[in-house]
């Protein structure tokens, strides 16, 4: 059976919000603060030294495509890890109604 990491690293673009978010793409860590703004922490650094900013809304559509085209059992993956990881689903236009 895919994991979630196989499901999300099928999908295209391979790089991209859902993917960082999720730890699978360019940075190790992506935090958001309470101001709605991510930070990111590079693999090999100790620190949330990265601004990435607010998403634009061309990243937010492009992640809640990328969203939809995961299975249901894989979307609510999704979304418990991005809630551990402290990040809310709806700062990447992810609607919690639809689970």
């Amino acid at each position: 059976m895919e994991n979630l990491r196989e499901a999300v690293l099928r999908l295209e673009p391979r790089i991209d919000l859902l993917h960082d978010c999720l730890g699978f793409g360019r940075f190790a860590q992506i935090a958001v603060t309470s101001d709605g703004f991510f930070l990111a922490r590079d693999p090999d650094d100790f620190g949330f030294n990265r601004f990435l900013g607010a998403p634009s809304p061309a990243a937010m559509v492009r992640t809640q495509r990328l969203f939809v085209r995961l299975d249901e059992r894989h979307q609510g993956e999704v979304i418990r890890t991005l809630q551990a990881h402290g990040i809310p689903p709806t700062s990447l236009g992810l609607s919690l109604v639809a689970l």
